[in-house]
């Protein structure tokens, strides 16, 4: 019986797939080598992510009572954590799943100085505020026109000048080659070193494909090396070149005088310190000496911090102006920031010296006094300052100087969210014909998701009000939609409402909202997205195609509800939850098949997935090896993107489209973490389709 129903699915897709396949009438191909993601080289081992899931470790201050923690990047635009140690004691431990651009952490602890970076080692950041390092304050700092290429930007095959009107970087790094280096070498790493003598062997090892693990260099030295050195190498090398051709005036000018060796980390292990000692050091770990503590990826991190500094001339917030070397008087700026809920006051000590005596601050909330206390910093030291509140909050602080006058800061409309959730929010992007290939525009269902996860001071989840938006899809199909929290068992899920499935033929919903028969919580979001979003006008499917009508997306907003202290939000670890189609749910009007799924990279397929269909045709699933929905060429049906995704028109493989994905893909997913971004030189918004419709 189930060889039959295997051959009566694979006779219904071949079918279908003949009926519904999409003809390319005038292909469009991008420029390069690369016409599709048919032609990629990708690493056996690549994982397709776009994000990374990190554990953190963070030892909270030793005195006074314990504060929420806040987590962000860098420049503190984004919130990635708010909580509480899960056990009680001062050391807080907690999975939290990011970008995989981000290569630093920012934490913020009221009444702390900072800012307080760590940088994200292997999958491990350990942070101790009892062992803190004194910050450096990026205000009146004159940052404008410096520039930062990445690891992937100076590995660039060279091109002729000006290719589409832009001077590529692998020409603009071998024409200048020989003004930076004039003794025709360039040297990397102290002890054990890696020796270029061309701007182009320098391209060649950095584009190298594979082998991205950080690492110290061999024994002995290399010239010209042809294949990979690890991350910790590439990063290093893009460091130095940044810093090298900046020293030699071809890589960006600043009014100030200062070369970008002469800027300073303005946090993290290395604050205060120049980009060239930290050269200095990361060369001497990289060739095998002192690591300082640090790990190889530790070092990476810090080194590809300096690679984004500038990175197309925009300031990330990395590294600022050394301090005067003549200490007079200090200088005190107070400023605001709005973390969802959360106020963060930062007063900061600008001048040229330290304080001598302590001065007083006071904040009110909307004209109440809910803190007061003194502060007394160090040159380049900061407090911050945190608090809580509601969109209808006002938030003012008062801050006594040095000088005799009074400053101030003020902030409202922070934020309606409660501070006890979190959010997990990203874009999937499928491709609906698997076990067979399609076309790579990866538009057969485009969905955004947004996790909203409420927890209690314990850490303990209390619910999750999960959003999904349905942007498009370009499949004949009749496709549904779910997902699974791997972590979560059905019996820890008191209840689940808000989803949208009436075919109860194909689908078997248990009374609290869970499908029946899984053995980890799996919920169905919907049965059947032409039923959800109609086709009103011709083509294969609902905004894909720029010749036919846009149609409004679809939200639909899934409530679950947990049992009482099931699981904290480390053991959720919303970072692993595991979403899948399920395909033709309806054939010519009649129920289809459950077991049709197509899931992300390497993800496992539902207890009630079809497991004959494995390795049929172009899948080279196995499950001995823990390998899933990848081809032989380790290609997938399905990418999870971790911020919003502009799609793809139809008939357009997303290569063409975005011009760094095919890079990212090659790398490992070592370089264009960012792929996806609308930053300059990295897409071709003539064959996006939210661009060209105006949305």
């Amino acid at each position: 019986m189930k060889t039959f129903k295997l051959l009566v699915v694979l006779i219904i897709f071949t079918l279908v797939a003949v009926s519904c396949k999409k003809v390319h009438d005038d292909d469009i191909k991008p420029d390069g080598v690369i016409e599709s993601v048919n032609d990629l080289v990708v690493p056996s081992n690549f994982d397709w992510k776009t994000t990374q899931t990190v554990d953190l470790v963070v030892i909270l201050p030793e005195s006074g009572e314990i504060q929420p923690l806040i987590v962000t990047n860098r420049d503190g635009s984004v919130k990635y954590f708010r909580g509480f140690p899960d056990d009680g004691s001062r050391t807080l431990r907690t999975k939290i799943t990011i970008p995989s651009y981000i290569t630093d952490l920012r934490f913020i602890y009221n009444g702390t100085s900072g800012p307080n970076i760590a940088y994200i080692g292997e999958s491990t950041v350990t942070y101790n505020f009892n062992r803190s390092f004194k910050s450096t304050s990026v205000v009146n700092c004159d940052l404008v026109g410096y520039k930062t290429y990445s690891r992937g930007g100076w590995g660039q095959i060279p091109r002729p000048p000006r290719y589409n009107n832009v001077i590529p970087i692998g020409w603009f790094r071998d024409r200048n080659f020989s003004t930076v280096y004039p003794n025709g070498s360039f040297v990397v790493g102290i002890g054990n070193t890696v020796i270029f003598n061309s701007g182009n062997a320098v391209g060649v090892c950095l584009s190298a494909i594979g082998g991205g693990e950080p690492r110290i260099l061999a024994p002995g030295n290399v010239l010209n090396p042809l294949g990979p050195l690890g991350n910790m190498a590439n990063q290093i090398i893009a460091a130095r070149l940044n810093r090298d051709y900046s020293a030699a005036g071809v890589l960006g000018t600043n009014p100030a005088g200062y070369t970008l060796g002469e800027l300073v980390f303005i946090g993290g292990p290395f604050a205060n310190t120049t980009v060239n000692d930290f050269l200095i050091m990361a060369e001497t770990a990289l060739g095998g000496g002192d690591m300082k503590g640090l790990t190889a990826s530790e070092w990476s991190s810090a080194a590809e911090s300096i690679i984004n500094s500038f990175n197309d001339g925009v300031n990330g917030n990395v590294l600022t102006c050394p301090p005067d070397p003549i200490q007079d008087d200090p200088y005190i700026e107070v400023s605001a920031m709005c973390l969802t809920s959360d106020v963060v006051f930062t007063i900061s000590n600008t001048g040229d010296g330290n304080m001598t005596s302590a001065f007083d601050y006071s904040v009110t909330k909307n004209g109440v006094e809910v803190d007061n206390g003194t502060y007394d910093l160090d040159v380049n030291e900061d407090l911050e300052l945190t608090y809580t509140g509601l969109i209808s909050d006002e938030f003012r602080i008062v801050v006594e100087t040095p000088l005799n006058e009074d400053i101030q800061a003020t902030i409202s409309s922070c934020g309606s969210q409660e501070p006890s959730t979190e959010q997990y929010t990203g874009t999937l992007a499928y491709e609906d014909l698997w076990p067979g290939k399609g076309d790579y525009d990866f538009n057969d269902l485009v969905i955004d998701y947004d996790f909203a996860i409420n927890k209690d001071n314990q850490e303990k989840v209390q619910s999750i009000n999960a959003t999904f938006v349905v942007k498009a899809f370009g499949a004949s199909y009749h496709n549904g939609f779910g997902f699974t929290l791997p972590t979560v068992s059905p019996d820890a899920i008191v209840s689940v409402s808000g989803y949208n499935v009436i075919n109860n033929t194909v689908f078997n919903i248990a009374s609290n909202g869970l499908e029946n028969n899984q053995s980890k919580a799996t919920i169905i979001v919907f049965d059947d997205v032409r039923r959800l979003m109609p086709q009103t006008t011709g083509g294969i499917g609902v905004n894909t195609q720029l010749e036919y009508n846009y149609t409004e997306p679809v939200t639909i907003v899934v409530n679950i509800v947990f049992a009482n202290n099931a699981i904290t939000y480390s053991e959720l670890n919303i970072g692993s939850f595991n979403p899948f189609l399920v395909v033709n749910t309806e054939i010519n009007g009649a129920p289809g098949e459950r077991g049709w799924e197509i899931h992300l990279p390497n993800y496992e397929p539902s207890d009630l997935m079809n497991t004959s269909l494995l390795g049929q045709w172009e899948d080279n699933s196995s499950a001995a090896a823990g390998r899933y929905f990848v081809t032989a060429d380790n290609l997938p049906w399905a990418i999870n993107i971790a911020e919003g995704f502009d799609w793809v028109i139809e008939f357009q493989d997303i290569t063409g489209a975005f011009n760094h994905f095919a890079e990212w893909a090659q790398s490992g997913g070592t370089n264009y973490q960012d792929w996806y971004k609308n930053l300059s030189g990295y897409r071709n918004d003539d064959k996006i389709y939210p661009t060209q419709i105006g949305n």
